[in-house]
């Protein structure tokens, strides 16, 4: 009886746990993506001045400025062009990425999130992340999806031991 007690408890408790958890989801995805268009507007900020040149001398294309900073022969040049080309390609990940998790299926953005995770910038979103009580259909369903996986979890966990424990040990 008080193993039953206890088991319920538990049960109760990571049920909470994985639903508060799951709800924040949404609210996470958004400010993940806002931190990533912050990140792009700075992005866009810097390659700006040097489309101003590419428009000026290379008929509009920055690819054909990082080339010649690239075949300048001068150090400190072709690592201009090295920077240019890295803010470059950072653009096109963080519009890619931004793109991805502005899908309108709410299944998509959180798979999205997941394989396209910046770890360094997802930690640092947790690091000024505000709590939420969201109460949209996708938040309420994560909750209770995630609060279902803490259960079936707890009842996997405790059914392997009880069958590596010996009986009436």
């Amino acid at each position: 009886m008080i193993t039953t007690a206890i088991k319920s408890t538990l049960d109760y408790c990571l049920f909470t746990l994985g639903f508060i958890l799951a709800v924040q989801l949404p609210e996470f995805i958004q400010q993940y993506k806002q931190y990533l268009a912050g990140k792009l507007s700075e992005t866009q900020w810097h390659l700006s001045g040097y489309q101003k040149i590419a428009d000026q001398n290379y008929q509009g294309s920055i690819p054909a400025l990082i080339q010649d900073y690239l075949a300048s022969g001068k150090q400190a040049i072709e690592q201009t062009g090295q920077l240019v080309s890295e803010m470059l390609t950072r653009k096109q990940s963080l519009t890619e990425t931004i793109a991805s998790l502005d899908s309108s299926s709410y299944i998509e953005q959180v798979i999205s999130l997941f394989t396209n995770v910046n770890v360094k910038d997802a930690e640092t979103v947790l690091g000024y992340y505000q709590l939420a009580i969201p109460l949209t259909v996708e938040a309420l369903a994560s909750g209770v999806v995630l609060a279902f996986i803490f259960i079936w979890l707890r009842m996997l966990v405790t059914g392997l031991f009880s069958r590596m424990l010996p009986q009436g040990a």
